[in-house]
């Protein structure tokens, strides 16, 4: 079984990129997230991540933006999205897909209360993508693998370093965020223990876990810059259920194939930049192409 593994478009599909790939053989498409969440939101979120080093309050897109431009922003970044999964889907293979931070409204949060407002026509818009299989907290067969889902926003380790709080909110917040992670953890390792340990086992993961493709190397404009962005309970995850390969993306500086025990981790690179990666799975043997 090959798979072209994907992500980190951020609303970019490059045609160098389609030809590349066009060229490659393959079974099915491995989209680990990111498909939207365009280079516009950047300065916003770095902002926001040097006010919290400091202790400054959150600046809300609208407060940043302006409500006219914000409206103009969401209305890019659906359409480059959209652009993204379409041509996806072109390529005539199934896609296991989940969805990334970047992808805000396109998959159903479970971690928090309410849903987004613009959720339901992205679902219609999925359903007439045919090939397409959302496994962002779900999962799927293909190839006689089972594939886990685990995609979407993620609050990373690194945010809970902080020993003191400015204030009562900033503490309660704090909580409030652990107990989400917490929720989200129980979740993971509830559907691990329905399939029990099993060396068919593909984990699909927006986030990489701790300990590969991990540590932020961003000195530019990037305060957490050094820390790791990786997840915990993923690690966790892939030392006791032992998955032949995990698939990973989030991580932009890095590209390449690592090991956690004796799990094959592959972060694809990101596509916006043109890079991808053909992963071959044949029995307990995983070989790795990487599309530069």
């Amino acid at each position: 079984m090959k798979l072209l593994v994907i992500g980190d478009f951020q609303g970019n599909f490059t045609s160098r990129l389609v030809k590349k790939i066009k060229k490659e053989e393959f079974d099915a498409i491995v989209g680990v997230g990111d498909y939207g969440g365009i280079s516009d939101w950047r300065p916003w979120i770095m902002q926001n991540l040097r006010y919290s080093k400091v202790g400054m309050p959150y600046l809300t897109a609208e407060e940043y933006f302006g409500k006219k431009k914000l409206k103009k922003l969401i209305m890019k970044d659906d359409f480059a999205a959209k652009n993204v999964l379409k041509r996806l889907t072109r390529f005539g293979k199934p896609v296991i897909s989940v969805f990334g931070n970047g992808d805000d409204g396109w998959y159903y949060y479970k971690y928090s209360k309410g849903l987004p407002s613009s959720l339901k026509g992205k679902r219609r818009f999925l359903r007439r993508l045919k090939a397409f299989k959302d496994i962002t907290y779900g999962q799927a067969m293909f190839g006689g693998k089972s594939f886990i889902g685990f995609g979407g926003y993620m609050d990373i380790d690194a945010y809970f370093d902080k020993k003191t709080f400015k204030d009562a909110e900033d503490a309660e917040k704090c909580k409030m965020r652990i107990e989400r992670r917490e929720k989200s953890k129980s979740d993971l390792f509830k559907r691990l223990r329905k399939i029990g340990r099993n060396k068919e086992l593909i984990f699909v993961l927006h986030y990489p876990p701790q300990g590969a493709f991990d540590i932020i190397r961003d000195k530019k404009d990037n305060p957490m810059n050094g820390k790791s962005a990786g997840i915990g309970f993923f690690t966790d995850a892939i030392r006791q259920y032992r998955p032949l390969l995990v698939l990973c993306g989030h991580m932009h500086e890095y590209q390449g194939a690592k090991k956690i025990g004796r799990t094959v981790i592959v972060n694809p690179g990101d596509a916006e930049k043109g890079k991808a990666a053909i992963v071959e799975v044949e029995e307990k043997n995983v070989r790795v192409k990487l599309i530069d």
